[in-house]
């Protein structure tokens, strides 16, 4: 048994994906590779108006008044095709891409069909349209004893139960095939003509004339018709493994210049990419996000999940807030938005360990601040191999709960005094003097700032300090414990800038 996959105007079907709404209005699909570019597939409704294959868009325009036009995307039909081919693959692994649009699953190695009724038959196509209309795609199915049989089954089975057109399985298969118009051959268009005058308007009727006569009379293109109509022959199927990537594309037809429409379809996306990662057991690790601008330079960005996930709820937010975050100097033309996947991970934590509790929200809630406050100002403080006073960076909090290094300590430590740092440190003003002739260095007699002041009743330094002497970013300063007559203790420094407070002495 096999089954065959089709999906008419399948160029159009690609281009309306994220659009499933336009199916009931009246659009027709342009090929822009002509010179001057015509119609090649058109909704129903359009079709209805007499908008047909080969007018120009002015002629379109002129039957159908209110016409959306829509062109042709070669991107969005790869895409969509290896959405097909891994949602397929979910079903039988042999699998063949016949050709555009096009797909033949062989089915006689899967258990749950063997021996299988037409009712379990018909059963499990109905899955496996549903499986493709999650897809936002529309298809027609065949099932058929040979591929031959399953393609023309999904493809003229219409004309033989009309009321249920999307799946056919064929249990009488030469009573089917002597049913079907002449035209389900391929024929060319001088021996259709032939035919004609003959009057053979069925495969049934050609058949009945005999292979030797028609041989005769028509030459090999007779032959290949009557091979085309057998109900025995099979073939070995070429088939092709499903990708192991994961993308949505669309190409604007108006450039768009405010975030909501983008927002609009990067929802449509996660929500199909969410369908894709579910069969294969796989979830988001990054996201790789990239528009194309009116101005031709693109952006492009690589967001990591912190805690990897394929719920699109999740992944949504991420993009809102990174979008809500970036400015272009033109309108978007194109999106295409790569989910990067891994598998599920769980850790297990010791027994004084804890997780964060939703670490996607947590990531969120630090975007945001790093929106208000900026990029370089949030994060876990992580001390700097340097002597210079608190040197530190800031680096994107380990999601993963890794444990830090234990603290050393030390009756130094101990002992150390207990500072509250001014970031930035304040700005003073600070009058030197003289303790004494034998003491000609001068030392800090007095300071005034925001912070109060006035003479200092006990100073101790200087301590200095000064490192990478050798590079362009040299420093030095030479810093002092003193005492204000308040009581008030005081860490000053001087830099080659001026004095500064750096911190208050508890």
């Amino acid at each position: 048994m096999y089954a065959v996959i089709q999906l008419p105007a399948y160029a159009l079907q690609a281009v309306l994906r994220h659009e499933p709404e336009l199916w009931n209005r009246a659009v027709a699909l342009l090929d822009p590779t002509r010179n001057t570019p015509v119609v090649m597939e058109a909704t129903r409704p359009a079709r209805d108006a007499g908008v047909g294959n080969g007018l120009t868009a002015t002629q379109a325009i002129a039957r159908s008044r209110d016409l959306i036009l829509r062109r042709r995307s070669p991107a969005q039909e790869t895409v969509a095709t290896t959405a097909l081919v891994q949602c397929l693959c979910g079903f039988s692994p042999h699998l063949e891409a016949t050709s555009l649009g096009l797909f033949t699953l062989d089915l006689r190695n899967l258990a749950e069909l063997r021996g299988a009724s037409a009712e379990t038959l018909s059963n499990w196509a109905s899955r496996l349209e549903r499986a493709v209309q999650y897809l936002q795609l529309q298809p027609r199915i065949g099932l058929g004893g040979t591929p031959n049989i399953a393609r023309l089954a999904a493809c003229w089975g219409m004309l033989e139960t009309p009321d249920s057109a999307a799946i056919q399985v064929i249990t009488e298969p030469r009573r089917f095939v002597d049913r079907l118009p002449i035209i389900a051959l391929n024929p060319s268009s001088d021996l259709i003509g032939i035919l004609e005058k003959w009057g053979i308007r069925s495969v049934g009727e050609l058949l009945a004339l005999g292979q030797e006569a028609l041989a005769d009379r028509l030459g090999l293109e007779a032959l290949a018709m009557i091979a085309a109509s057998s109900t025995t022959a099979t073939r070995p199927l070429k088939p092709v493994a499903p990708p192991e990537e994961f993308i949505e594309t669309r190409e604007f037809e108006e450039p768009v210049e405010s975030v909501e429409p983008l927002l609009f379809v990067l929802r449509r996306f996660l929500d199909q990419l969410h369908r894709r990662l579910e069969p294969a057991g796989l979830v988001a690790e990054q996201l790789y996000f990239r528009i194309a601008l009116e101005s031709g330079a693109p952006f492009e960005q690589l967001l990591r999940v912190p805690a990897p996930t394929r719920d699109p709820d999740i992944l949504f937010r991420m993009l809102h807030t990174f979008l809500e975050g970036i400015r272009t100097d033109a309108p978007i033309t194109a999106v295409r938005l790569e989910v990067r996947p891994t598998l599920p991970r769980q850790r297990q934590f010791t027994l004084f360990e804890a997780a964060v509790r939703d670490p996607n929200r947590f990531a969120e809630t630090l975007a945001c601040l790093a929106a208000l406050v900026g990029a370089d100002r949030v994060g876990t403080p992580i001390l700097e191999e340097s002597h210079y006073p608190d040197a530190f960076q800031l680096v994107p909090p380990n999601f993963e709960n890794a444990p830090a290094p234990p603290l050393q300590w030390s009756d130094d430590l101990l002992a150390a005094v207990p500072l509250r740092r001014l970031r930035p440190a304040q700005p003073a003003q600070v009058e030197t003097g003289t303790e004494s002739p034998e003491a000609p260095a001068p030392v800090p007699l007095s300071v005034r700032s925001r912070l109060g002041g006035g003479r200092l009743q006990q100073v101790h330094g200087p301590w200095k300090i000064s490192g990478r002497w050798w590079e362009p970013g040299a420093w030095e300063r030479e810093e002092w414990d003193v005492l204000a007559r308040d009581h008030q203790g005081l860490r000053l420094s001087r830099h080659p800038e001026g004095w500064f407070i750096e911190a208050v002495i508890d």
